[in-house]
């Protein structure tokens, strides 16, 4: 995820299938996305480049992207509001 060539996403993808997805409250199923980023893992850096990475992508505001589980893994459960 990070200390990549370039901010890239590479797609949305079901682990689920392998056993490594994710479920919300209602036991429904979560897409996984593969992001590579170039900022390094320090002070919150691959965190806020990953925020304005999708905020580019989705065309939405950052403020409207929250990282809710996993603020210092790979692995990340975000939360996209309305």
């Amino acid at each position: 995820m990070t200390r990549a060539s370039r901010n890239e996403v590479l797609g949305i993808d079901n682990l689920n299938q392998l056993g490594l997805g994710f479920k919300n409250k209602n036991n429904r199923e979560l897409p996984f996305l593969k992001i590579y980023l170039i900022a390094v893992p320090v002070d919150g850096k691959a965190n806020k480049e990953l925020i304005k990475l999708l905020s580019e992508k989705l065309n939405i505001s950052k403020s409207r992207i929250k990282i809710v589980k996993g603020e210092k893994k790979k692995e990340k459960i975000i939360e996209i509001n309305d």
